[in-house]
């Protein structure tokens, strides 16, 4: 009779995994929990980089304090856009490169300020040191919202010393000085009354019949007039703005803000042939322009800018270059939503709602109308 075991069987194992159904449902609770977490993190990113906006502007705005304070008057905004800086000119009026130009000692750029510094001007050596200079863009200039370190190709007809920067790079910024509400905004050419008049090189500009920039008012054979090259804001045409000079107070008074750039034109997108694309289409070392300087307001503009609006002064986040191609000239803006950084002469930084009332942005950018806006 054969033998009987007394050992024990264990029951079957289970090989039962997980339902395609049960695996499609793990599969949506994970999309919804990262479509729920996705705008808090794009949130704290932007939040994140609005930050290091307001810190560059701080920067920027603490660089311009020291040129004051060593120079005398806040950084000048050049002689327009036909002219580069001059590294044998210093500072102030006789500088025709931009405010971006004249803080850059005040920032550890002096290698950069130094180039071509002991060169003969139109010599090889001081073109060469110019095209390395317009073409090193600097992180402290760009917005990170918008665009990292940017570089565009110079288009156009300069002054006859820098005839040789066409269709070379060159570093674009994103901030601009800030010009007022005068009258003549960045020798821009946009009917006669709008051009500031400047020479063709830097040897006729000995002998040149500057603009009165700092007199209100002119006296000619028919009277007492408005003078149109007067300028209302910090930096502007050969300007030297003394702390004392901004009148209605330097914590009531913008210094330098971010500018509007049509969201079209972030890229460089040369196919943007409307007034968008013009705001942003030259080096940030270039003297007096659109690209690195902006109003607040531009009496008599309405009939000289094609379609402007009483609006096209007014801050806005970028948008597409049809929707208003005269603020890419003329106004502040960012890539931020509900407002822009802006430092101003006192040195702190704030946000300037788009929603800004229009004088108020007005009185903030005229340095000496004696309208004070009191919170």
């Amino acid at each position: 009779m054969p033998r009987q075991s007394n050992a024990i069987q264990a029951p079957p194992t289970s090989n039962r995994g997980f339902t395609l159904v049960e695996l499609l449902v793990v599969i949506a609770i994970i999309g919804i929990l990262i479509a729920l977490l996705l705008p808090a993190v794009q949130s704290a990113r932007e939040a994140a980089r609005r930050t290091q906006c307001k810190n560059q502007l701080k920067q920027m705005g603490l660089a311009s304090l020291l040129h004051e304070d060593t120079h005398g008057y806040f950084p000048s905004g050049g002689w327009g856009g036909l002219f580069y800086p001059d590294p044998t000119r210093g500072y102030g009026k006789d500088q025709p490169g931009s405010w971006y130009y004249g803080v850059f000692s005040y920032l550890e750029e002096n290698s950069l300020r130094d180039l071509g510094r002991n060169a003969v001007v139109g010599s090889r050596d001081w073109q060469q040191a110019i095209l390395q200079l317009i073409a090193s863009p600097i992180d402290t200039f760009n917005c990170p919202s918008r665009r990292t370190t940017f570089m565009g190709t110079q288009a156009g007809a300069r002054a006859s010393e820098y005839n040789f920067v066409s269709g070379q790079p060159v570093a674009l910024g994103d901030y601009a000085g800030n010009s007022g509400d005068s009258f003549r905004h960045a020798q821009d050419g946009f009917g006669s009354n709008d051009i500031t008049p400047v020479p063709g090189s830097l040897a006729d500009a000995a002998d040149f019949q500057w603009p009165k920039t700092t007199q209100q008012f002119v006296v000619t054979a028919r009277g007492r007039s408005e003078n149109k090259d007067f300028q209302t804001g910090v930096i502007g045409f050969r300007s030297e703005v003394k702390m004392r000079q901004v009148s209605d107070g330097t914590s009531n008074t913008y210094l330098i803000g971010e500018k509007y750039v049509p969201t079209d034109a972030h890229d460089g997108n040369t196919t943007v042939t409307n007034n968008g694309r013009y705001g942003d289409n030259q080096s940030m070392y270039c003297g007096y322009e659109w690209d690195n300087q902006r109003v607040a307001y531009k009496p008599g503009a309405l009939s000289a800018y094609s379609g402007a609006t009483q609006d096209s002064w007014q801050p806005a986040q970028d948008a597409p270059s049809a929707e208003d191609p005269t603020r890419a000239l003329v106004a502040f803006g960012s890539a931020h939503s509900g407002g822009l950084n802006m430092v101003y002469c006192d040195g702190s930084v704030q946000t300037v709602n788009y929603d800004i009332d229009p004088l108020v942005h007005r009185y903030q950018a005229n340095r000496l109308d004696g309208e004070v806006v009191v919170e």
